[in-house]
């Protein structure tokens, strides 16, 4: 089940609205009738191209709409990591380049 919710959160964050979604809207703002829930035609609002399958994956207790603990585990999946990209530790001396 984890490797599907994954699956299909890495491929929301590929999508064009899919960096939207985890870039600042939060169940509450996709909750717009405050019923607690997330239907699939709210969270179409943030992923228009979202189908029935790939809600019904995230709808783990098929009741047809996504509880705050069903986004939740939607959102850290498709939240992009930090810049994580050092230059290698560099044992000893570091040689300057040949001059040309």
């Amino acid at each position: 089940m984890n490797k599907t919710v994954l699956s299909l959160a890495a491929l929301i964050g590929l999508s064009a609205t899919g960096g939207a979604l985890a870039q600042g809207l939060d169940f509450n703002s996709l909750d717009a009738n405050a019923d607690g829930a997330i239907s699939m035609e709210e969270l179409q609002v943030a992923i228009p191209d979202l189908t029935p399958e790939s809600f019904a994956m995230l709808d783990t207790d098929a009741d047809g709409a996504l509880s705050s603990e069903e986004f939740a585990a939607l959102i850290p999946a498709t939240e992009a990591p930090a810049n994580t990209m050092e230059a290698p530790a560099v044992d000893g001396a570091v040689e300057a380049p040949l001059a040309q």
